[in-house]
């Protein structure tokens, strides 16, 4: 076990706890002191562990707010196995409305931690080393901050083990979302410094997903993640009660967005304010026009145009208008009906 960080409650013992996840800390106000981040349990029955997270970045609230509500209307009664839940793993950016933590750690980049570094990484290791080996499922929800919006869709990275990634896609169609994602990190990301992608690493069964973004929540996207992971949870087997399907509900069949293509990640060349010219959805042709970026400290310059390099449809846009050099201000992926056509046209 981490002797660094401790959990106030017994994570064995059957029934509902909520205390928190205690971090040795020394600061400026006291020279001893402890960082808590709040977590609850609850244990009933027999089946699998699964550990729901969200505000792995602090500015996407969607998982968050999905997280508490679930830990607030949850019967111990309706558990057949364990849940555990971390409603917020970034606390101090959730409240500053910033993606990365104070000392500017992106906490989905420091994976497996430090139990002998700063707070983020005792965190990161104590979930990498204490948590993530007593689950069967590790569940990490995201949306696109306060820089992106995302279709709201369940996701997933796909992995080269056959038999992972049978139980990856299951989990993905489990959210029931009208759309569901194939990522896609950009080239320059370590995988492996990712939460799900060290969770996977460990043999678990990882589920995730971008439910909108933009640093606000709409009554849409909390709805579509809240009945999302329930429905989740009831195909994991931890939840009592039969999962819906879509045909069940009468919708029709969700889409697969495909984005591992490097070039559908489309970059601000300039510094300025950006304009989204393609809708979230919207259909883009190779050389389309997707948006522009306006110098309003040049009125001589012209707005800089930026293009597709490939064909698909517009799977995330800009929320933040203002960009740098090199600010990722869309990104196209390829549509197909199906997994199985996707596995057919794309491999």
């Amino acid at each position: 076990m981490s002797s660094t960080v401790s959990c106030s409650f017994d994570l064995d013992k059957p029934g509902k706890d909520a205390g928190y996840l205690v971090i040795g800390d020394s600061t400026n106000n006291s020279g001893w002191s402890t960082y808590n981040v709040p977590i609850i349990k609850f244990s009933h029955g027999t089946g699998p562990t699964v550990l729901v997270l969200g505000g792995n970045h602090g500015d996407e609230y969607e998982g968050q707010i999905a997280a508490s509500s679930l830990a607030h209307q949850l019967e111990l009664e309706q558990v057949q196995g364990r849940i555990i839940i971390i409603p917020c793993l970034s606390q101090e950016a959730s409240r500053a409305g910033t993606r990365l933590w104070p000392n500017g750690a992106n906490f989905n980049r420091v994976f497996p931690g430090n139990e002998n570094g700063p707070l983020n990484d005792k965190l990161a290791h104590y979930l990498s080393n204490d948590l993530f080996p007593i689950c069967d499922g590790v569940l990490d929800m995201h949306s696109g901050g306060r820089s992106m919006y995302f279709i709201p869709s369940s996701n997933m990275v796909w992995v080269s083990d056959p038999a992972q990634r049978v139980k990856m896609i299951k989990n993905m169609l489990a959210w029931n979302t009208d759309v569901h994602m194939i990522g896609g990190e950009q080239a320059s990301t370590n995988p492996y410094a990712l939460l799900n992608r060290d969770a996977e690493r460990q043999g678990k069964s990882v589920s995730t997903g971008e439910f909108g973004g933009s640093g606000y929540t709409t009554p849409e996207s909390i709805k579509i993640i809240k009945d999302g992971l329930r429905n989740f949870l009831k195909v994991f087997g931890v939840l009592k009660g039969t999962p819906d399907t879509r045909e069940g509900l009468g919708l029709k069949p969700a889409e697969i967005v495909d984005f591992r293509d490097p070039s559908g990640f489309i970059s601000a060349t300039h510094a300025g304010i950006y304009e989204n010219c393609v809708p979230l959805g919207g259909e883009v042709k190779a050389g389309d026009l997707v948006g522009k970026i306006h110098d309003f400290d040049h009125p001589d310059v012209a707005p800089i145009e930026l293009t597709s390099k490939i064909s698909g449809v517009m799977a995330v846009i800009r929320g933040y208008p203002p960009v740098t050099i090199g600010d990722v201000v869309c990104v196209v992926g390829k549509k197909f009906s199906s997994i199985a056509e996707m596995e057919k046209v794309a491999g």
